[in-house]
């Protein structure tokens, strides 16, 4: 299968990977052919692109680092504002990532304008968790970073929704209001006997820079907890990448370009550089301009090369990036579809 943004999905095409609500109803299962009515709709609710099954992309199968269930499930316990569930959930999702023998972080999460941050909350998590684990973090450490990342943005709870989905941008008065997030997380964990303060910095700080220009306290380099620097680089990866209904999605190579671009300002350079390590550049599945200017689908990202993974071209041929001197002049130019539409703004 692979991913397609939902403005190219063309009636008569099969989806590849099923849909599913909150409470893990089936909107549309795989193998399902779509519709320009179901097209339509999938565009209303704020979905920026889905898995297609295709002839191009039959044998290329996708598993996420955790389970659909387990990350359904988190989901389900964020919005019920279920803290207690959302604790075991934590633990788990740190032991499904431990217990895996490889940790695949191509599949690109299917979300809803509507179930956005709840979402965004638990790729946060999966991110960080796999982050720490390429730093050396043991079991312990990865589970309160993972329960801090999971609760990173709880605060956004409780700001009004016509500030959190202003399709524009801020004005200052609802920006001070935006800043409250981090602290207001901080105050709803204070309240559990059983959060470790760590946990809590790390939701605290997650928007404090290098250069001291975050916020809320305007904390920098070694004064910033290091679970916060950590979700900081994740946090902001993910929503860079993910559609609004106040901007476009960026590809994610545009996203790394933006971590990259902020190392020492904004981002700790070490957790940038293990975040290219362990996060591909290019995704299993998605559709790549090569410098020759021919598409191709990435079939394979490789560890510590993911700049350079293995390719199908549109007629079939494999072109294997790493391999054969043929290919070393060959670059990825730019992942098919995606722009930063405006600048990062939290």
């Amino acid at each position: 299968m692979r991913y397609i943004e939902t403005g190219k999905v063309e009636p008569g095409m099969i989806l590849g990977k099923g849909i599913y609500d909150f409470s893990d109803r089936i909107l549309l299962a795989d193998g399902k052919m779509l519709t320009e009515e179901l097209i339509n709709r999938l565009a209303e609710l704020g979905y920026a692109g889905i898995y297609i099954e295709d002839e191009l992309s039959k044998d290329i199968r996708i598993q996420g680092a955790i389970s659909t269930e387990l990350r359904n499930a988190a989901v389900r316990s964020l919005q019920e504002l279920n803290l207690e569930k959302a604790l075991e959930f934590a633990e788990k999702i740190v032991d499904q990532i431990l217990e895996a023998k490889t940790v695949s972080l191509d599949l690109m999460d299917m979300r809803s304008f509507d179930d956005y941050t709840y979402r965004h909350s638990v790729n946060v998590a999966v991110l960080s968790t796999v982050i720490a684990m390429g730093m050396g973090y043991g079991r312990e450490d990865l589970i309160d970073l993972c329960v801090s990342a999971v609760f990173h943005d709880m605060g956004k709870m409780l700001i009004d929704k016509d500030i959190l989905n202003k399709p524009g941008k801020l004005n200052p008065q609802e920006f001070e209001i935006m800043k409250q997030h981090p602290q207001l997380s901080y105050d709803m964990l204070a309240e559990k006997w059983n959060i470790p303060a760590r946990v809590r910095m790390g939701a605290l700080c997650h928007h404090e820079n290098e250069d001291g220009s975050g916020y809320p306290k305007g904390l920098t380099g070694e004064k910033i907890h290091p679970f916060a620097k950590i979700i900081h680089v994740t946090d902001v990866y993910d929503a860079l990448s993910s559609k609004r209904p106040y901007k476009e999605a960026c590809s994610f190579s545009e996203a790394l370009e933006y971590l990259m671009g902020g190392c020492g300002t904004m981002f700790d350079k070490k957790v940038v550089e293990a975040f290219l390590n362990y996060v591909p550049v290019y995704p299993k599945g998605s559709m790549v301009e090569l410098s020759d200017g021919r598409e191709a689908l990435v079939v394979e990202n490789y560890p510590r090369n993911l700049l350079r993974p293995q390719l199908r071209l549109t007629d079939g041929t494999t072109l294997d990036l790493l391999k054969g001197r043929e290919n070393w002049n060959l670059t990825i130019l730019r992942q098919a579809g995606g722009a930063l539409a405006q600048p990062y703004e939290s």
